[in-house]
């Protein structure tokens, strides 16, 4: 439900963005010169800048990042592309923000991204005392999560009969990186005082990931400075490796994936020129 009203808040700013806009260029018509002959209103010109909020599958690669124990064997899963997915692509999902600087009429330099960090320090156990009313308190496991996306790239944008309508094309560079580490610091003293130290150190398993990918899209400007916009990946090469490291000083476990695919990436935005 949440994610609807925020949607619905998008859309009122931005219509409202949209009227006022409109209303301001009855009175003040400014001209550049649009050397693409398309509508000097619209049209994104040498040293504008856009920003926008991106919507659909997320581009985050944490599928595989299972936290090897210390005490049991170390999974053996690979990274897995999860930004690219059959069956799971939702438009109200905002998955990151992109800015396009546009360096002629015709072209700009993109960059694309988004991050997310977490971090749960330790704290050791305190042993409760018999027969009273202190109880123990069982120790905090640390816990720390990196996710990381940021792509660059560039588009070359063509003109059309529709002065508000705008196709691209253009080529991304996409590097993704995640990691989840833990860390135990519960000590097990048995009755026959035998000691358990359930970790020694952090445990942790990164994922390293970087591509290439073909874009395709097109944008529409419903006012003088607000677009929605559409884009496809008609073709996406992502290589991505993890490591899996069960404790200090020991061997890390390899594993990578290549994945290709075709049309399958959408993402939807709405944007703001400057």
């Amino acid at each position: 439900m949440k994610k609807y009203l925020i949607l619905c808040f998008i859309l009122v700013i931005s219509l409202t963005s949209a009227n006022a806009q409109d209303r301001d260029s009855d009175y003040h018509h400014h001209y550049r010169g649009d050397t693409c002959n398309v509508g000097p209103r619209f049209a994104p010109q040498a040293g504008d800048f856009t920003a926008a909020m991106v919507f659909g599958q997320g581009a985050y690669l944490n599928d595989g990042l299972v936290v090897p124990s210390s005490y049991s064997s170390v999974s053996g899963d690979a990274p897995y592309a999860n930004d690219v997915n059959t069956n799971d692509n939702s438009i109200t999902n905002m998955v990151g923000a992109e800015g396009r600087y546009y360096v002629s009429n015709r072209f700009a330099i993109t960059l694309t991204g988004g991050a997310i960090w977490r971090n749960t320090p330790s704290k050791l156990a305190m042993p409760g005392i018999p027969d009273t009313d202190i109880p123990a308190y069982d120790a905090v496991v640390a816990d720390e999560r990196v996710d990381l996306t940021v792509s660059v790239g560039g588009q070359w944008l063509f003109n059309t009969k529709n002065d508000r309508l705008f196709p691209y094309l253009g080529f991304a560079l996409p590097f993704d990186y995640a990691r989840r580490s833990q860390y135990d610091p519960t000590v097990i003293v048995e009755d026959n005082n035998d000691v358990t130290i359930v970790d020694l150190g952090a445990r942790h398993v990164d994922i390293t990931a970087f591509g290439v990918q073909a874009v395709a899209g097109i944008d529409y400007y419903f006012a003088k400075d607000v677009f929605f916009g559409f884009d496809i990946k008609p073709v996406s090469y992502t290589y991505a490796y993890s490591v899996k490291v069960p404790g200090p000083g020991l061997y890390g476990l390899e594993a990578d994936t290549n994945t290709i695919s075709f049309f399958a990436q959408f993402s939807f935005k709405v944007g703001f020129k400057f």
